[in-house]
């Protein structure tokens, strides 16, 4: 380097990027081979940019440069003791400086550090300067405000008077529940405080003191958020059937926290709670089907409150509650289908689902029965008949029609032929007159004594009745709409039309005439 055409003078100039690249130079070698040396201010300035440790033997004069002192000391903070004062007092190069370490507080002019507002964007830079600044700053609620907004962690910093503020502290709860460790003691021991900071995230409750952990209120409060929360409870208040049972209302899950063997856990009466109070569908499938003892499908007081929320808790019973008829009679009060789950049907509870639905008939018909009890039921539902056992049964079918003729149309063709049923049918109901075989719709005291109940059973007579004249007025004398389904060959008739004419002088043959035939059957017609 001493051949460096740069140098002016060998013992004046030194050049700096020969300094920078002699081999294996150590910066106290190079500190000593600078500060012996002399350089011109813009050497020295790039010496600086360089390394920021040449400041230490640079000239005075640089340590006035703002512009080189905020990169100095935004390497190293610590530099601003090197700084000229005037630039201790200003608020970027300070700024800078404690943005790379806490320890250049010391460092800062007393102006900056008596200004609240520093103190704040400080802070937001660099949270460890707040334990450095004075204590009358750190006891300002609205400059310690400001900061804990920005950081919850400053609120460690705070005077122990704002420890024990209220709203300080849920604002820094609000951001991260831990802030309560740095809580003063008088506000954690307040339950209605803690009762607003479990609203703002429930594992603020870890930081509850012994005293509240058998606090119910505080505890379901947390629950509702999460179930978790039930495990910072006193033990005492876990193994309470009526808070856990209150918890559980508030949050299901809380059911996996009951301990094994638990007084809570086997306890029937928490269980029929469950099952009473959860919604209908949800409480007793937990009970059974997840967390509660094997023992309950054989409890008839659970099972029965389990039945009472929910017809389909009766598949889970065991198979002698299966047969209970307090329980099969709830269950089918509630839906016919639970007839199919129950192992014994009572005469009384089958008659209770064959009335919802005809199907039932088929549980009924799986077991032996007597022929009283099979009437019975299809007197109650007489489209029990559908039943493949039963279309074909004639007492069965009998009495079916019996209660409802258009059930008719259930019955075999066999029966649909017979005389008896159709007859019973029709008397029951005209329109079941056309479920009948064409045979019978074709016998003249069956059709025509059909026109007692409405003439307008003449549209489910054959051709040939609807052809005769006799048969079309008779029909008509009941109601006069019936003409519409008197077969087209009698308007070709001229003595239909004289009796017609005879029979009904008011003339309305006129519009039938007019408006034709095969028109609909008018209303209040059935």
């Amino acid at each position: 380097w001493l051949a460096c055409p740069s140098r002016v003078h060998p013992d004046s100039f030194i050049c700096w990027d020969c300094v920078c690249n002699l081999p294996r130079l150590t910066y106290k070698a190079m500190v000593e081979i600078l500060g012996t040396a002399s350089m011109d201010l813009n050497a020295w300035r790039n010496a600086v940019l360089t390394d920021w440790r040449v400041v230490e033997v640079a000239p005075a004069s640089l340590r006035s440069d703002r512009s080189l002192m905020l990169g100095v000391v935004a390497q190293n903070g610590s530099l601003l003791d090197l700084a000229a004062e005037s630039l201790r007092d200003d608020r970027q190069v300070a700024l800078a400086a404690l943005r790379n370490t806490h320890e250049a507080w010391a460092f800062v002019g007393e102006t900056l550090k008596n200004d609240g507002s520093f103190i704040v964007e400080a802070t937001g830079l660099n949270s460890a300067v707040l334990p450095f600044a004075e204590a009358h700053f750190r006891a300002e609620r609205s400059l310690m405000w400001e900061t804990v907004k920005k950081n919850w962690k400053m609120l460690e910093h705070c005077s122990d008077a704002l420890k024990e503020d209220w709203e300080l502290v849920l604002m820094a709860t609000r951001q991260m529940y831990k802030a309560l460790q740095y809580a003063g003691d008088k506000l954690l021991y307040d339950r209605n405080f803690f009762l607003d900071a479990v609203q703002i995230f429930w594992r603020t409750l870890e930081y509850v003191p012994t005293e509240l952990t058998m606090d119910r209120e505080l505890f379901w409060k947390g629950v509702r958020s999460h179930h978790d929360a039930v495990e910072l409870a006193a033990p005492e208040l876990r193994e309470d059937s009526d808070f856990m049972l209150e918890a559980t209302k508030l949050n299901d899950d809380v059911l996996q926290h009951l301990p094994e063997g638990g007084r809570v856990r086997n306890d029937i009466n928490f269980w029929v709670g469950v099952a009473r109070e959860l919604p209908a569908t949800t409480g007793w499938r937990l009970a059974l089907e997840r967390y509660g003892p094997p023992t309950l499908k054989n409890n008839k007081l659970f099972m029965q409150a389990a039945v009472e929320r929910d017809w389909k808790a009766l598949a889970s019973a065991s198979e002698e509650l299966k047969a209970d008829p307090d329980l099969v009679a709830e269950a089918v009060r509630q839906c016919w289908e639970a007839a199919e789950i129950a192992t014994v049907v009572s005469a009384d509870t089958m008659a209770m689902a064959v009335d919802q639905d005809w199907r039932a008939m088929l549980r009924f018909l799986k077991d032996p029965y007597h022929e009283a009890d099979l009437l019975r039921l299809i007197r109650i539902n007489p489209d029990t008949i559908q039943a493949e056992e039963l279309y074909d049964y004639k007492p069965a079918v009998l009495a079916s029609v019996k209660v409802d003729g258009d059930c008719l149309r259930f019955a075999s063709t066999t029966l649909q032929a017979d005389k008896e049923v159709v007859q019973a049918a029709v008397d029951q109901t005209w329109t079941a007159l056309q479920y009948a075989s064409e045979q019978l719709r074709g016998n003249r005291q069956l059709v025509v004594g059909s026109f007692l109940q409405n003439g307008l059973a003449l549209q489910f007579a054959t051709e040939a009745l609807r052809s005769d004249q006799r048969i079309v007025l008779d029909a008509m004398s009941r109601d006069t709409a019936a003409f519409q389904f008197a077969a087209p060959c009698l308007h070709e008739d001229t003595r239909f039309w004289e009796a017609l004419t005879r029979r009904f002088p008011h003339a309305a043959w006129k519009r039938w005439l007019k408006h034709g035939m095969r028109h609909p059957i008018p209303k209040g017609h059935n």
